[in-house]
């Protein structure tokens, strides 16, 4: 099922003990453990990745062609978000929107500049992103993995201890981690956390099928379960059933010796005899009890009553699009009704106009598609690619649901998968592997 080629690590190796590469490694690495503390804006994250651009411009990270699709749809995007903040800039609020903002009286641009400014730059944060893991890529993604885990299992231990202080108090003021009775770490919405945690779990749980069970693995994997669960995220707990899922059936697919066979059908069982005792444990405390019981419905009442419901918000999110092909300007439909369209697709065809909505949803299906292509050739980060593959995958359907587009594990999984694919492809065109084509071919 899979194309094998030759295994290379790298189309244009980096030279792995000079000082800037491993400067380039330590940024990287940094970079990613702050990914989940943003509670203060702007956040660490967004300082240190201007450190690791200019780590990466003194390590020679070039830019591939390939990623060139990337760069060019964002910047499209961001192009018609300044189309729509012209229109309201020029034409006033008022004869956008009808009516006063609820927030303000008025309409105040900083908001909508401050908004524009952050998609701009976590847009470059996928591309940079994409140009690390292009070269050198078996080193720098266990550098990425490395960090991310980690920050995972900060995460986790922070909202885990923040849940359960805000019944117990045994060390006051970690309350701060925890929100409206859920897990919440350094993020401001439960429902971030829980997506987070997704993609280190998945690798995680990859490394246990195609490579060993390492303790420290092993204890990283538990604690940020346990926090992932005590987010309370319904769509987090769904898109990681479904993603665990379709990465054994993947990695049963592509991994051809029976050994990998026999690891995944162990740990499908051990796995899910774990999961129910961690589940089950969890349970016996009355508290998490009855956030479990109110949180498994598959639909609360704001998700379908009432007019500000997201199905209501959904629908009038659509209208206005039809109405406003230039857009609404960045936060122009939050400043008209005072909520979101909690869909990120619908949200930027808002933000953005057509342009830029319609830039963004072909990035997505471009995303998936040369993503799709990657995961079925034998490379040394196959693997790695399709644990990425598949939470990122599940990010955009979320997007249907939440806006995710500020998200800033958006845009690594954006990015991971370009890099990936570029390095893929790369490979192939190097290697040049005179083998039957079973998968897709570039």
């Amino acid at each position: 099922m899979s194309v094998l080629v030759h295994p290379s690590t790298s189309f244009r190796p980096a030279a792995e003990n000079t000082l800037v590469d491993r400067f380039l490694h330590v940024m990287l690495y940094v970079t990613v453990v702050s990914s989940f503390f943003v509670f203060v804006q702007p956040a660490p994250y967004e300082y240190l990745a201007v450190l690791l651009g200019f780590a990466c411009f003194l390590a020679r990270v070039s830019f591939s062609r390939f990623i060139l699709p990337l760069l060019v749809l964002l910047l499209i995007r961001d192009a018609g978000g300044i189309i729509g903040l012209l229109e309201i800039v020029n034409t006033g609020w008022m004869r956008i929107s009808g009516s006063p903002s609820p927030l303000t009286g008025g309409f105040e641009y900083g908001d909508s500049i401050r908004f524009l400014a952050t998609s701009f730059y976590l847009g470059l944060t996928a591309v940079m992103f994409s140009c690390i893991l292009a070269e050198d890529t078996a080193r720098r993604v266990a550098t990425l993995r490395a960090a991310y885990v980690a920050a995972a299992v900060v995460a986790s231990i922070l909202g885990t201890l923040g849940y359960f202080d805000l019944y117990f108090g045994f060390i006051p003021g970690l309350d701060v981690f925890s929100l409206n009775e859920r897990a919440v770490a350094g993020f401001k919405d439960p429902d971030v956390l829980g997506c987070f945690l997704i993609p280190p779990l998945t690798w995680l749980i990859q490394g246990f099928i195609t490579d060993k069970i390492r303790l420290h693995n092993l204890v990283a994997c538990l604690i940020i379960f346990v926090g992932f669960l005590l987010a309370f995220s319904r769509a987090a707990w769904g898109s990681f059933v479904i993603s665990t899922a379709a990465l054994m059936y993947l990695l049963y697919l592509t991994q051809r010796d029976a050994r990998s066979h026999r690891r995944i059908v162990v740990f499908v069982l051990a796995g899910a005899i774990a999961a129910v005792a961690i589940f089950m444990l969890l349970m016996s405390i009355d508290v998490v009890h009855q956030m479990f019981m109110e949180r498994g419905r598959l639909f609360e009442e704001y998700d379908i009553s009432g007019n500000t419901s997201r199905l209501q918000l959904q629908q009038d999110s659509l209208q206005e699009v039809f109405n406003h092909p230039l857009g609404m300007g960045p936060w122009g439909f939050a400043h008209a009704t005072n909520w979101v369209s909690h869909n990120s697709f619908l949200g930027t065809f808002l933000n953005n106009g057509w342009l830029g909505g319609i830039a963004f949803l072909t990035l997505v299906v471009l995303t998936l598609m040369i993503g799709f292509r990657a995961l079925w050739v034998r490379t040394p980060w196959q693997p790695f690619l399709i644990a990425t593959y598949l939470p990122f995958l599940m990010l955009v359907l979320e997007g249907l649901l939440v806006d995710v587009d500020h998200w800033r594990h958006f845009y690594l999984l954006l990015g991971a998968v370009w890099g990936l694919a570029a390095a893929t492809r790369m490979t192939i065109l190097q290697g040049r592997p005179p083998l039957t084509q079973v998968g897709t071919r570039y």
